[in-house]
């Protein structure tokens, strides 16, 4: 085969659509990752590890919550019902995570290519404040969701 001018220029032309659209895949991940990291950034600069705050799960489980969650030198040392309802099963730091567990479910769930993931940050301290993951579409009931239902409050104020 004779590559002529004009294969070429149809050769280029074909490459920089692969590129392009290559490219575009990769800015719909790159906002939602940089979104993310941008809001762990500024979690981390608080440099809080010790704190106490209230989630509830977005999901369909035996029990959502909500739970205050109490964080102390960054590891989850109580987790407290609120509002007078008991949890069928004993709680868990895995259900209900401190706030940088919040910040590793999504970035798991980034990794895992989930089907949709929306998250509204708090835009002062990052706080993912609620997220609502789908990991596959074509499944039912597999979704996961959080929603922060008492402000990060640092133990020494609480």
């Amino acid at each position: 085969m004779r590559l002529t001018p004009k294969l070429l220029a149809t050769g280029r032309i074909l490459i920089l659509g692969l590129l392009a659209t290559s490219l575009y895949g990769c800015d719909a991940v790159g906002p939602e990752l940089s979104d993310l990291e941008r809001a762990r950034a500024r979690w981390e600069s608080r440099g809080l590890s010790d704190y106490t705050y209230a989630i509830r799960r977005l999901c369909f489980c035996s029990y959502v919550g909500p739970v205050r969650v109490t964080v102390e030198n960054g590891a989850v040392v109580s987790l407290t019902p609120v509002g007078g309802e008991e949890p069928p099963f004993e709680l868990t730091a895995e259900l209900f995570p401190g706030v940088e567990g919040l910040f590793d479910i999504l970035q798991e769930a980034v990794g895992r290519d989930a089907h949709s993931i929306t998250v509204t940050y708090d835009p002062e301290t990052g706080v993912p404040l609620e997220f609502f993951i789908d990991y596959d579409e074509f499944i039912a009931d597999e979704e996961l969701g959080m929603e922060v239902t008492e402000s990060v409050t640092p133990l020494e104020a609480a």
